[in-house]
């Protein structure tokens, strides 16, 4: 390698470092290291002018200036703290003065491609898509093990499965009266469905959507328990609900986000296209566009928010979004997708804020939450036990 190449792989290290890096860039340099044998490594990254303390110091000092320090019980930005931390750990440990940077953007690089890791032998895989089905005369099938095509042609409904998921339509006869199914989710599973009219749902782990073989008559009913993403189908003929305990959101065409699961304080409604009203009670509230409705499960007061509704369907879209939550809040979402129970020993007022795949292992959503210094968690068996 002649000293014009070093020159520029060295110059990349710096723009890395100092946070002015591509995503591009970052994969560029990562992928020299790793072809790079240690004569070239050396060759590029050994230091002239700085020691190892001086690139110590330097490190440190960026974050320093990066990491947002907020009072207790405000948001820590997760997210700024780990691009510093994945850009700083690529010449930090080039420089051979420490593994724990190198794993921290090691993993940077795994959740941009955001590709499963390898099981280890401490560690647990992310939920899949499996669900079971609860059919209108009793029966009973386990979406996660049966063929896809045709699982039922009866009481007027065809319902085929398709990759993860579950698809209505009309049979080719109308024998009988429409039937009640019931889809539920487990911990650490998650399904699709699209409902006889079209309507398209995304099931979250823990969850169970109750409905009937057929829309007839002037509405389409339909009962959540714990958590689902909605596309409906519009019908203005026909406004569309969704009940949840005594609670009802109505809609006529539109997507939104309802949450809620029984261990929450409470129940909320996300809009992200359209206009839903949710009831309970006498009290009733129209949402707009990127407002939320949460409904407290204790008084059953409602509470209008200005909310990110891209957040509130993060787990449809893959991912886990932390919007400066409490700890309990997040590690309620990681025992539903990773099928855990929790134990703290002690408590921590940080609040958590960051993005990280769905497709990982646990232990890599550990490394993430980890990077704070909030909390600090231990795998035992199917318990996860955290300590601040």
């Amino acid at each position: 390698m002649d000293h014009v190449d070093r020159t520029l792989l060295a110059e990349l290290a710096d723009r890395v470092l100092s946070g002015a890096a591509t995503e591009q860039e970052i994969a560029l340099l990562h992928q020299w290291y790793d072809t790079a044998d240690k004569e070239e490594i050396e060759l590029v990254f050994t230091p002239q002018k700085e020691t190892e303390e001086d690139i110590r110091q330097r490190i440190f000092a960026g974050l320093q200036q990066t990491i947002e320090q907020t009072p207790d019980g405000q948001p820590r930005r997760i997210g700024r703290y780990v691009r510093w931390l994945a850009a700083a750990s690529v010449l930090f440990v080039l420089c051979f003065t420490g593994k724990y940077f190198w794993d921290a953007y090691n993993f940077r690089k795994e959740a941009y491609a955001a590709r499963p890791v390898i099981k280890s032998r401490k560690d647990l895989l992310p939920g899949t898509n499996k669900a079971t089905l609860l059919l209108g005369d009793g029966s009973v099938v386990d979406l996660g093990k049966v063929q896809n095509g045709l699982i039922r042609n009866a009481t007027g409904t065809r319902i085929d499965k398709r990759d993860g998921q579950l698809i209505y339509g009309v049979a080719t006869s109308m024998e009988m009266a429409p039937e009640m199914n019931t889809i539920q989710t487990p911990r650490g599973g998650q399904y699709q469905l699209i409902l006889p009219d079209g309507t398209k749902v995304w099931l979250n782990a823990a969850s169970s959507l109750n409905y009937p073989t057929a829309f007839v008559g002037t509405d389409r009913q339909v009962q959540l328990k714990g958590e689902a993403y909605f596309e409906v189908a519009e019908d203005k003929n026909r406004p569309f609900t969704v009940l949840v305990g005594d609670m009802q959101v109505n809609v006529l065409g539109t997507h939104f986000n309802v949450m809620a699961y029984d261990d929450e304080n409470a129940i909320k409604t996300t809009l992200l296209r359209g206009s839903v009203k949710v009831t309970r009670g006498q009290a009733s509230h129209l949402l707009a566009v990127g407002q939320e409705a949460s409904c407290e499960r204790s008084s059953g007061a409602f509470r209008m928010l200005d909310v990110d509704a891209d957040g509130a369907v993060a787990w449809k879209n893959g991912y886990f979004q932390f919007n400066g939550i409490a700890i309990e809040t997040v590690m309620r979402q990681i025992a539903r997708w990773y099928d855990v129970d929790v134990e703290y020993q002690g408590r921590t007022n940080e609040h958590f804020r960051g993005k990280i795949p769905r497709s990982v292992n646990v232990s890599e959503v550990f490394k993430m939450l980890e990077l704070t210094g909030a909390a600090h968690f231990t795998l035992e068996g199917k318990k996860i036990i955290v300590k601040p």
